[in-house]
């Protein structure tokens, strides 16, 4: 019944493979025979107020596809199409937006343990992708999508029933061949329909803002969200101009300033005003000093400062952030002596650029939400001297160590990491029971290993990207095993210098897809064992020496190892 409930819709897609890909995404959604006979009605219905025949168009089915959305969902379809056309859209600030415009509530989490409206939003995304209504670009180590994009069709739709709901406006300075949109019967329009009731607006910049807001959009007042892109540099004549933002736009709840440019690198005092806002980037901006004001943001969720400049003078008010839960600092917080004091910040999950040099790192342990944490401290590993200090919920961590047995402390301490980073010398790596069993990332940086790292890091169960760089392995020979690495995706050695020769036996890594070899100048030729990985897709070579690419090219010793390879690059590989 099913079978042929699907195969009457699939006939009336009239073979348009948009039009099926979705239709297919909404019926995944169903599971009974009612529920799709149900679509077919809707479809039937649809058909019969639209264009009088018997045949979906892919608009149809787009239109259908929304109409079935849970209310859940919809305000989070909607929001994508602040983003401009063929935007790759990073996840994770996505998420931490939707979060901040109150799409994803607390209520939504109750009952499950551990999980946080960030998960939760997440799993809104997943069932997006499932329904076919937004594409996946990139994922990540631990299989969560990294960028996602939106169809043309997809982000038409989605665009006409924003606008329709009156749910977002787009302001864009270039027209489709990327010149400046200079239309002064088009702005008026933009401006006539927008006074007094915009909530959300995306300014695609052509690279020159001459101020942050037009002053037909002013009136405003209960705007909730800015959004600035902008493919090419962008410019501001200065920050001052920010004054009127804060002014006229009180209620906002996102500001995201990535990438600007502008003169007097000072926020403005003003930020104040802004007591709703829950996210605010300054990510890529040259901003130098933040205004005491900021500390009145108390409602904060994000707060992004990873600027163009390594220093950023940050006055002592971010312990009045209560709700914080994402935390970028530059690396160098300012020159100001005064204490910090960061443990009142329960609700962090996301610490980077922890700022050890103001604050007692033995703070951390009282963070009990802690999720990612990027510190440089090599005191780091003291705060787990006590064996029943540990981590829990943390799964990334990027830390310096100076000495071996600090390693064994971090990583038992921190018993569910997913990625991890090590950089600084390792005298011995743990055994392989010590690492977490989640780990699918690991990188290890200026380590100075004399043993082979790879007899203990291939029995890792779920290990999918490994990077071994700046001197991590000082040894001739590297040998991976029979069985070794079994869920291995992606591979990078860069800069082993004493390499010489690297085994790989039949029956290791298996699930290879990406390997890059750099500056392993010694390094004689890839191994014989490269042949039999056949999932092998992309090699890289770079910075390696003229007879070491003679080898791989066409005609060369090695070329029949790598012959399978779709995508084989060498770069610098001429002296």
């Amino acid at each position: 019944m099913m079978e042929n409930l699907g195969r009457e819709m699939v006939r009336r897609c009239t073979g348009l493979p948009l039009a099926i890909i979705v239709l297919g995404g909404l019926l995944a959604t169903k599971k009974t025979v009612r529920e799709w006979d149900m679509v077919r009605q809707n479809i039937n219905s649809h058909l019969r107020r639209g264009r009088g025949c018997e045949l979906l168009g892919v608009s149809e089915v787009l239109a259908l596809s929304y109409r079935e959305l849970p209310y859940r969902l919809k305000p989070c379809f909607l929001h994508l199409g602040h983003f401009p056309e063929d935007y790759e859209i990073p996840t994770k600030k996505l998420i931490r937006i939707w979060v901040a415009e109150g799409f994803v509530s607390c209520e939504h989490c109750e009952g499950v343990e551990e999980e946080s409206m960030e998960d939760m939003a997440q799993a809104y995304l997943d069932e997006l992708v499932e329904r076919c209504m937004v594409e996946v670009v990139n994922r990540g180590s631990t299989g969560r999508i990294r960028t996602c994009r939106m169809h043309d069709l997809m982000r038409d739709l989605c665009l006409t029933k924003a606008k329709q709901e009156n749910f977002l406006e787009i302001l864009n300075q270039l027209d489709p061949s990327g010149r400046p949109v200079d239309s002064p019967s088009l702005s008026m329009m933009r401006v006539a329909r927008s006074i007094g009731r915009l909530r959300r607006l995306a300014v695609i910049s052509d690279g020159n803002l001459s101020r942050f807001i037009p002053s037909g959009y002013r009136r405003n007042s209960h705007m909730r969200s800015l959004l600035y892109f902008h493919e090419k540099p962008c410019h501001v004549e200065k920050w001052g101009l920010l004054k009127s933002v804060f002014k006229n736009f009180t209620l906002l709840r996102v500001l995201d300033l990535e990438g600007i440019q502008g003169n007097e690198g000072r926020m403005p005092k003003e930020i104040e005003k802004l007591i709703h806002l829950r996210f605010l980037s300054l990510r890529d901006t040259d901003i130098e000093e933040l205004p005491s004001t900021i500390g009145n943001l108390r409602y904060l969720q994000t707060l992004d400062l990873l600027t163009w400049n390594s220093t950023v003078q940050i006055p002592n008010v971010i312990w009045k952030m209560q709700g914080l839960r994402h935390l970028y600092l530059p690396e160098s917080c300012g020159d100001d002596s005064e204490r910090w004091q960061l443990a009142n910040l329960t609700n962090l999950q996301t610490i980077v650029n922890f700022p050890w040099e103001k604050c007692d790192i033995r703070e951390i342990v009282r963070l009990k939400n802690l999720r990612k944490l990027v510190i440089d401290d090599p005191k780091f590993a003291t705060i787990f001297n006590s064996s029943d200090v540990t981590l829990d919920l943390l799964h990334s961590l990027s830390f310096v160590s100076n000495e071996g047995s600090t390693v064994v402390r971090v990583i038992t301490g921190c018993p569910h990491l997913y990625k991890l980073r090590i950089e600084g010398q390792i005298e011995k790596l743990p055994e392989c029971h010590q690492f977490s069993l989640n780990l699918a990332k690991l990188n290890l940086q200026g380590s100075e290993l004399m043993e082979d790292p790879m007899t203990t890091l291939e029995k890792l169960p779920n290990l999918r990207i490994l990077r071994l760089q700046m001197n991590s392995y000082l040894g001739k020979e590297m040998t991976c095993s029979n069985k070794g690495f079994p869920q291995l995706k992606s591979l990078y050695l860069y800069d082993l210098p004493n390499l010489e020769e690297w085994k790989l036996e039949r029956g290791a890594m298996v699930n290879l897809c990406h390997l890059e070899i750099s500056n392993c100048t010694y390094l004689k030729m890839v191994p014989d064992g490269l042949m039999f990985i056949t999932s092998l897709q992309e090699l890289v070579i770079r910075s390696m020496l003229k007879a070491f690419r003679n080898r791989l090219e066409n005609g060369g010793e090695d070329h029949c190892k790598i012959k399978r390879v779709s995508s084989v690059v060498f770069w610098y590989c001429d002296y």
